[in-house]
């Protein structure tokens, strides 16, 4: 799965701000789908718009379109709490596959799966979410079908992209697929048709993939320090030391450096410690801005005409451990959308980050600080 992808292009590449807007758009191109749906998905459980989506695979199995899912197990109980829902998928024929983070890890097509006596899978979440479509669209982002997705309570970006790039989307979904000794046809060019418009928008597809291939870390840190005129940087959980002290030194040499959080986060121990550098962001020139009223799950970074977008957080466990996805592109266009539609107006309705100042709040940020690789 630890493929490195070269430099490729997309046609188009669109963020949709909240599940409201993205949701629809994403039911939107699976009803369109004419030959395959892959769905790669950290959390999918049954609340409703998990059983919509469920219901909407269900019907396009039946029209005759192949379906595949990777799920985690972690994150969507395939095997347990949501067994009922996946059941019903595999009864309608989607073939679905199953990332086993906790003992026994077993591999292959459910509910046929047979035990990996390597135990590879264990511990390594796939907090990864892909869509792609016909192989000819792909949607990414940090939203899970999930209802705090949904509703609102969790704020994300989707993005929808088209183009060459798509390929590699695909390419990243069948290797997955794959790899746990799912069976796959012999023929796979139906999965990589010849784009309708390859695109000239510079991109390439990014992955974490545990065991040290890296390639979306290594990419985070070339955007934040490329970083000439603009940094902005939206994330839930920022608590690695090495990330905030690239942003910080992005602020010193002089870039307009703008970092968007929860005001109330869903890991008080992650707000710790990025709160522990509070001053130290404000004294080097950045503006922190704490979002009200929901929690920030969007994972954009910014920089000048550069867009990193995906799953990748800015916690050890995403930079090192988990499969992670992302896509970076060159787009004074994209970076413009993602002010209009995301940054400016989460600053707009957010308030200034104030660094701690009781002993027990300084504290607790220089404790949690300290354990920051293990959160």
């Amino acid at each position: 799965m630890g493929l490195d992808y070269s430099w490729t292009t997309a046609a188009t590449i669109t963020p949709w701000a909240e599940g409201r807007n993205f949701f629809p758009r994403i039911f939107a191109d699976i009803r369109r789908a004419k030959s395959s749906v892959h769905i790669l998905m950290f959390g999918w459980n049954n609340t409703e718009i998990g059983m919509e989506m469920a219901e909407l695979v269900r019907a396009k199995v039946a029209e005759g379109v192949e379906v595949r899912v990777l799920v985690d197990s972690y994150g969507s109980g395939p095997t347990g709490r949501h067994k009922e829902m996946f059941d019903t998928l595999h009864a309608a024929g989607a073939e679905i596959v199953v990332n086993d983070v906790l003992p026994f890890d077993r591999d292959g097509v459910l509910p046929r799966r047979a035990l990996d006596w390597t135990q590879d899978e264990v511990g390594r979440t796939d907090h990864r979410k892909l869509y792609v479509i016909d192989g000819l669209v792909a949607w990414t982002g940090g939203a899970g079908i999930e209802s705090h997705f949904a509703n609102g309570k969790f704020h994300d970006v989707m993005v929808r992209v088209t183009g060459d790039v798509v390929r590699q989307a695909q390419a990243a979904f069948l290797t997955s697929f794959r790899s746990h000794d799912a069976t796959l046809p012999k023929d796979l060019s139906p999965y990589f048709p010849e784009q309708p418009d390859p695109g000239s928008i510079q991109t390439a597809l990014l992955q974490v993939v545990p065991g040290g291939f890296v390639a979306a870390t290594q990419s985070a840190r070339e955007t934040i320090d490329g970083a000439q005129r603009r940094l902005d940087i939206m994330n839930p959980y920022f608590t690695d030391k090495e990330m905030i002290q690239r942003t910080i030194s992005a602020a010193k040499r002089g870039v307009k450096v703008r970092v968007v959080v929860s005001e109330t986060s869903n890991n008080e121990f992650a707000t710790a410690v990025l709160r522990h550098y509070y001053s130290d962001l404000l004294d080097a020139g950045a503006e922190v801005w704490e979002l009200p009223g929901t929690v920030v799950h969007a994972k954009l970074i910014v920089a000048d005409d550069w867009v990193h977008f995906g799953t990748l957080n800015l916690d050890a466990w995403a930079l090192y451990r988990n499969f992670e996805i992302a896509m970076v592109a060159q787009s004074a266009e994209l970076a413009e959308l993602m002010e209009q539609r995301v940054f400016a107006p989460d600053i707009a309705r957010s308030q200034s980050g104030t660094p701690p100042s009781g002993f027990k709040e300084k504290l607790d940020g220089w404790v949690w600080d300290k354990l920051a690789y293990f959160l």
